[in-house]
């Protein structure tokens, strides 16, 4: 996690806006230099920019950057047609408001035509790169390090999924770490030192997320304070329930826990 003015944002999400950024940057110059190569350098690059924030801005409204996601082929186009389409509306706004000769010049009919050639090709470019990052099944980009709360039988079933590799995620299961008043059921190489704060140990084996299987919660052992620090300092706290219900797509009512 990289911290930006007090939000925390994930590498791997910097990575892709990058090489996204990147990808519609050389299809919207490429474009210029083939459909209007009367355009000076400075204006090529202008009207780039106002072709690129439109799409990347519409993008993460979909919620094409949430790295919570992991889709395929058919469910990524379900999103990036959308955002797409949405883009183009906004950038033809803000070629109609701009006082800019260079984006003036974008109202002719050979302008629009090489509009849309650009944000064809800039999708083909978000596809390509997508596919490159996320294409592989054991890609460090889609793979999330996970730290489990509980030592017990439902931590004991969430490392059984992680070895099955059947969820919707890839992820590494770190280790657990022990609860007092919880029966052990993992195995004793899977367990972690207790004796330094969750936060701590989450930071220093670089663990994404930390998931609460903690099958009792009222015995005065669940560390409340520790998971609001992790939550506060950028590791995604998940209950047990909903990472269930995420990765195998089942509604755990032996892991709800009493309100």
């Amino acid at each position: 996690m990289v911290r930006i003015f007090n939000h925390y944002v994930s590498r791997a999400g910097i990575i892709l806006l990058l090489l996204e950024v990147l990808a519609l940057l050389t299809a919207a110059v490429l474009v210029s230099l083939v459909w209007l190569p009367e355009r000076r350098p400075g204006q090529m690059y202008v009207a780039a920019a106002f072709f690129v924030a439109p799409v990347v801005v519409c993008m993460a409204a979909l919620g094409m950057y949430d790295q919570q996601r992991c889709e395929d082929a058919k469910a990524l186009l379900a999103r990036l047609l959308p955002a797409l389409v949405l883009a183009y509306l906004l950038h033809r706004w803000l070629v109609l408001l701009s006082p800019a000769a260079a984006l003036r010049s974008g109202i002719s009919g050979t302008a629009r035509d090489a509009a849309w050639l650009a944000f064809l090709l800039g999708a083909g470019g978000v596809l390509l790169t997508r596919m490159l990052l996320f294409g592989s099944r054991h890609s460090r980009l889609i793979s999330a390090r996970v730290i489990l709360v509980g030592d017990g039988m439902l931590a004991l079933e969430c490392l059984q999924l992680a070895a099955a590799r059947q969820g919707l995620h890839q992820f590494h299961v770190i280790g657990c770490v022990p609860v007092p008043g919880e029966n052990s059921c993992v195995p004793a190489g899977s367990v972690l030192p207790s004796g330094q704060p969750l936060l701590a140990l989450a930071l220093a084996y670089e663990a994404d997320e930390v998931i609460v299987s903690v099958a009792d919660r009222r015995n005065g052992a669940y560390p409340v304070r520790e998971l609001l620090e992790c939550a506060l300092g950028g590791v995604h706290v998940t209950d047990a329930a909903q990472f269930f219900e995420r990765e195998a797509s089942q509604i755990r009512v032996d892991s709800l826990q009493p309100s």
